[in-house]
């Protein structure tokens, strides 16, 4: 009895780790987004403003994904995040690498270059190649939020008077 007890207890600790890992990690990402934001707009960022904003720029560079939310099955071939990747810093993903994403082990392959490319710009990370495959909402909501927070450090630092470019601009009701 005592052994299924601790079990059980341990089974609950582990899962509140992971909540609260989880909670941790959103608001370090929503604070940061907020703190470059504030100086310039004062809103709140959403999630609907991140997943907008990682449209837009996918649209703009030309790329053909887009994503419908954080959950969109789609995203398991990997295509878009390179995409949104290659958008931010053209340079940045050697497109010879990437494979269709059609099979398991080309998903695998792809997400964990992107983990890889990602972490090459200098974006903070959390998350695994399964992550990526599996479609884990949050963890897809805080790879794009880390992209574009690193997109708005280098429109920021390149911009001498220190503003913001309007496609960075929220208009009422959370859209871009």
């Amino acid at each position: 009895m005592a052994a299924q007890l601790i079990s059980i207890t341990l089974s609950r600790s582990i899962h509140t780790s992971k909540t609260f890992l989880w909670q941790l990690m959103r608001f370090s990402m929503f604070q940061l987004l907020t703190n470059l934001r504030s100086h310039f707009q004062g809103k709140k960022i959403t999630d609907d403003d991140i997943l907008n904003w990682a449209n837009n720029k996918v649209k703009k560079a030309g790329g053909t994904y887009q994503m419908e939310s954080f959950k969109d099955k789609n995203l398991s071939n990997d295509i878009f995040f390179l995409e949104l990747l290659s958008a931010v810093e053209p340079r940045v993903v050697n497109w010879s690498l990437v494979t269709k994403g059609e099979t398991e082990e080309d998903k695998k392959l792809n997400a964990t270059y992107i983990s890889s490319v990602a972490r090459k710009l200098g974006c903070s990370i959390f998350l695994l190649p399964e992550d990526v495959i599996e479609v884990n909402q949050k963890m897809m909501l805080t790879l794009t939020a880390s992209i574009m927070y690193w997109s708005l450090q280098q429109q920021v630092e390149e911009s001498e008077d220190g503003e913001v470019p309007d496609e960075f601009c929220v208009s009422e009701g959370g859209r871009e």
